[in-house]
């Protein structure tokens, strides 16, 4: 079987295509870049480095093939033939290969389905309303599938430069799982390694949100107040890993009352999610993790969202509270979000810029947690200073 992968960056080759490959699966990747598809064609293989706990292992991905973006219509013969389609290229960049997706879904004459590797709840319909606008009226386009996937694996970084020719790395963790939503799909999906097809997908997409990307960006903001440059040294600060602990309950909570026990779980996978921020090997920068955070502080996502979520089943999420205030004071001069961020913050004050980003009333319970928590940081801050204690609050 054939799968065509839109996006040859640290998801599309560092996840999808080495589960592809273990799997017996050809992989022809689509590449934005030309000379990306140049080098894996010339070179025909790349390395994924998992590292764990235990240590690293590498796995070569060869077998495989690439086309540019550009060839438009090397790309729709592709899909022509292709048992399935992948894309990891970001939701904002759904739109943009739509085009190319269409075009190769009208040479089709069995039906395919297209996975968004995407870690979004909606990524499935959106790719599919935007292929459509790119076909004729009364094309039957519900024969084919268009399903959002949750990925589990943490991909922090690729190693070496196409351009200059240099081998390619791909650094993750070991998780392989990866979570598919049934509802997209039509037909039958080939066997790929770690898949989990759900009709509970909106919920595992909460899971992720609530419990390990809250955590994560928590980590980030609390470990930039106190001058970490790594998440794996940030967490293992007791103050830091005792409120992204608080952070993963609060979210916990929140899921268990909305979609059950069984999909929150338990004291287990509170510890996982720490195991997985502690994990060295990855050296995982905070500025890596805490970027844009404009976007992660929107009301749907993982850290507001989470809290209300809490909220709603009557927890209060102060512990979400102080990881959004800590997001106010998130410093990284190459990320224009958080550079808008801190500026709206000095012209405008905390409270104003919580409502605005977060989506949340400032006399509202979760408004003045946020808020409370500004102005204690907020005492003593200076730029440049570091936090000392998360507990007194105090500054150097």
């Amino acid at each position: 079987m054939k799968a065509v992968i839109f996006g040859a960056g640290r998801i599309g080759c560092g996840l999808a295509g080495q589960l592809l490959r273990d799997s017996g699966h050809e992989a022809v990747f689509v590449a934005r870049n030309p000379l990306m598809a140049e080098h894996l064609n010339r070179v025909g293989r790349y390395v994924v480095r998992l590292a764990g706990q235990g240590g690293t292992r590498e796995i070569t991905v060869d077998g495989i093939r690439a086309v540019s973006a550009c060839e438009t219509g090397r790309v729709a013969e592709e899909i022509a033939d292709a048992g399935v389609i992948i894309t990891s290229v970001g939701c904002d960049n759904l739109e943009d290969i739509s085009g190319l997706i269409a075009a190769g879904i009208a040479k089709r004459v069995e039906p395919i389905n297209v996975l968004a590797f995407e870690n979004s709840g909606s990524a499935g319909p959106s790719l599919r309303y935007w292929v459509s606008r790119h076909l004729p009226d009364g094309f039957p386009l519900d024969r084919h599938g268009f399903a959002g996937v949750l990925i589990s694996r943490a991909v922090t970084q690729r190693i070496g430069d196409p351009e200059a020719g240099e081998p390619l790395v791909f650094v993750g963790d070991t998780y392989s799982r990866f979570i598919v939503e049934s509802a997209g799909l039509r037909g039958t999906l080939p066997h790929i390694e770690g898949m989990l097809v759900t009709d509970k997908y909106e919920a595992w997409v909460q899971k992720k949100f609530c419990m390990f990307s809250a955590a994560h960006a928590a980590t980030a903001y609390l470990g930039c107040l106190k001058g970490y440059r790594y998440i794996h040294t940030a967490i293992r600060d007791p103050q830091i890993r005792a409120a992204v602990l608080a952070v993963i309950k609060e979210g916990q909570q929140g899921l268990a009352a909305r979609y059950g026990k069984e999909i929150a779980g338990d004291e287990s996978d509170c510890r996982e999610v720490l195991d997985r921020i502690c994990n060295p090997q990855l050296c995982d920068p905070i500025s890596r993790v805490g970027r844009e955070p404009g976007r992660k502080l929107k009301a749907e996502d993982r850290l507001v969202g989470t809290a209300l979520l809490a909220e709603a089943a009557g927890v209060e999420p102060k512990n979400l509270g102080l990881a959004v205030a800590a997001a106010l004071f998130f410093n990284n001069y190459r990320d224009p979000s958080a550079f808008e961020l801190r500026h709206h913050v000095a012209t405008r004050g905390g409270e104003e810029t919580i409502h605005k980003y977060c989506g949340v009333d400032g006399s509202s319970p979760f408004g003045r947690l946020a808020a409370d928590s500004w102005h204690r940081l907020s005492e003593g801050w200076q730029h440049g200073r570091v936090l000392l204690s998360l507990d007194s609050m105090t500054w150097n």
